[in-house]
């Protein structure tokens, strides 16, 4: 019982301290970080979080980003089921270290619309980044068959780990109405600058 309830203890403290890390990291310091995750049997399989900090009047939800595997911020006093607007941010190993941001983001717009034939992608402007790298590479998404997602931008960006390890960033702000989007457009663009 004594080893139970130390093992409990320990995944808490762990816990804690993954939640702290996430999301009090500040933008001088923005990094991805791994972590092993069992995935069957006796195997372990990667998975990468940016050290974020929430824009003001935002927050982490930590239920439905441990249930999607990816960060996914709400505005204060939301929830993932009932926020107007989400951010939700996931990171890629960058497998081709010759590919290029724009690569990227081309390659992931064109199999967007492969898998959403009615959807409509169009270019914006990029954002730089206060940290000193590469700009996002922005889109304005509009998904008629995704009535919970109608409405998007998502931006592309590269970030980096402590042993120099290069990964893409896809942070995008989504919800089912323009205004709400237009609403929390500020926030969002806060949020790519500081990242």
């Amino acid at each position: 019982m004594r080893r139970r309830r130390t093992m409990r203890a320990g995944t808490a403290a762990l816990a804690i301290a993954l939640t702290i890390v996430l999301t009090l990291g500040g933008a001088a310091r923005a990094e991805v970080q791994k972590f092993l995750n069992p995935c069957g049997g006796q195997r372990l399989c990667p998975s990468f979080a940016l050290v974020l900090t929430p824009p003001d009047g935002w927050t982490l939800d930590q239920q439905a980003s441990a249930r999607n595997k990816l960060q996914i911020l709400v505005p204060n006093g939301t929830n993932f089921g009932n926020a107007p607007t989400l951010i939700y941010v996931q990171v890629f190993y960058q497998r081709d270290k010759q590919q290029t941001l724009a690569d990227f983001a081309r390659i992931s717009n064109e199999r967007w619309l492969a898998a959403n034939k009615n959807a409509k992608i169009a270019p914006l402007e990029p954002v730089a980044r206060d940290n000193g790298k590469e700009s996002f590479l922005r889109f304005a998404f509009e998904n008629p068959s995704r009535p919970q997602q109608a409405f998007e931008v998502g931006a592309f960006g590269i970030d980096g780990d402590k042993d120099g390890n290069a990964f893409v960033l896809d942070v995008v702000l989504t919800g089912a109405a323009k205004t709400a989007i237009d609403a929390a457009g500020k926030d969002y663009l806060a949020f790519l600058k500081a990242h």
